[in-house]
């Protein structure tokens, strides 16, 4: 089972999602709502179907799934003597699954847990708060120890989730023990084993207190490597499943893929045992969102992971820009240079052909002005003027020539 840590509630609801919240309906109609379902029986009791994971994915505090949702819903069942609990799922959000139970223990009715399917992690918290589990011949059963996603956290923060783990435990250790009549060294030991049983075992550990043929023939599969039950997942890898899960799947010619299984809906009406085959992961698993469906947390992982390596190489890459500029900049291109980097950015080549063009400017435009420079101060009308003792000058070199040795 998992622990999340809670989300802080924001202030205000959005009307938008208090229109969708509808409570059940009577006379047999259905109401699906998120993780679980209500519903009235002709007779005035009342069922709920959790089927699938317990919480989803997200967190059981956030802004449209609430605890205070389920209760709601729970009391749309009217006044109601009892209520069946048909229970099919592998797990999740243990805050949820111990909400859930409180409120179905609290309430006037008779409740009944029944476990057509699997039991396991979460979902056992539920069953063990119903007056009554009667769990089907060839249903499972399974507890493990508490675990908790903590994200980034440093020392300080660990102790602390540490802690809390230890308190969760502790919860739970009381709640099978008082549900069992075993002692809380015997559930310990079970819990740390990670113990799966069949329904029989599991009435003989104490869990079940009745076990019926009724809803029997549960269908298990291998779905892409993940245990799917009456087409719905387990959230569990199929080779982690204990030898007598594994051999209740058999082979036929066709299955369904998990983009055409609906997680959270109910498996249909009981009937024979259905035969299925083990399949490749290579056929059951052919798009983005199938992968979502049955590795719903990977997918979240490697989107993350991607979208953080995106973001380092982005900065990384305008940091090398910026550097690059820096280093090519020549005195004079200042203001080229930090336009290239902040106001008009461009890249280190267009910034480099940039100050090229710019000196190409600079230098045409110094001789423009150097030669209106020239033009202005008259320069340009001075000639030369001979010597006046131009005459002279040529007599003294004619009489240097003369004796001058000769060859």
């Amino acid at each position: 089972m998992r622990h999340r840590r809670p989300r802080r509630r924001r202030g205000r609801r959005r009307e938008a999602a208090r229109a969708k919240r509808t409570r059940p309906q009577r006379e047999g109609q259905e109401v699906p709502n998120k993780f679980w379902q209500f519903r009235n029986a002709a007779d005035g009791s009342g069922e709920l179907l959790l089927y699938g994971n317990i919480a989803g994915e997200k967190s059981w505090y956030s802004d449209d799934v609430t605890p205070k949702q389920f209760a709601e819903d729970l009391a749309g069942l009217g006044t109601v003597s009892n209520i069946t609990v048909r229970i099919n799922s592998g797990g999740g959000d243990v805050f949820a699954a111990v909400e859930i139970g409180n409120l179905l223990e609290q309430h006037p009715a008779n409740v009944t847990a029944r476990i057509g399917g699997v039991c396991a992690s979460a979902a056992t918290i539920i069953a063990c708060h119903c007056n009554k589990v009667i769990a089907a011949n060839d249903s499972t059963y399974m507890v493990h120890p508490v675990s908790m996603y903590c994200g980034y956290a440093n020392a300080a923060d660990l102790q602390k989730y540490l802690e809390a783990l230890a308190t969760i435990k502790e919860n739970i250790i009381s709640l099978y023990a008082k549900k069992t009549g075993r002692t809380k060294e015997d559930v310990t030991a079970w819990m740390d084993a990670e113990s799966w049983w069949t329904g029989p075992q599991a009435k003989e550990n104490g869990f079940a207190d009745e076990l019926t043929d009724e809803g029997a023939g549960a269908t298990y599969e291998n779905r892409g490597g993940v245990l799917f039950v009456n087409s719905v997942s387990m959230g569990a890898k199929f080779d982690k499943a204990p030898e007598f899960v594994r051999n209740r799947v058999k082979r036929v010619a066709d299955i369904k893929s998990p983009a055409q299984a609906q997680d959270n809906q109910p498996a249909g009406q009981p009937g024979k045992q259905q035969e299925v085959q083990d399949m490749d992961p290579k056929d059951s698993i052919k798009t983005v969102d199938d992968l979502r469906k049955v590795y719903p947390t990977l997918v979240d992982q490697i989107e993350q992971a991607a979208a953080t390596a995106a973001a380092e190489a982005a900065t990384n890459a305008e940091r090398a820009r910026i550097q690059s500029i820096e280093d090519m900049a020549l005195p004079g291109s200042e203001k080229l240079a930090a336009e290239a980097k902040f106001t008009k950015t461009m890249s280190a080549a267009e910034f480099a052909e940039a100050m090229v063009k710019n000196a190409k400017t600079q230098g045409a435009t110094y001789l423009a002005q150097v030669q209106k420079d020239a033009q202005d101060s008259g320069v340009n009308g001075v000639t030369n003027t001979p010597p006046a003792d131009k005459t002279e000058g040529d007599a003294f070199i004619a009489a240097i020539k003369g004796v001058a040795p000769k060859n």
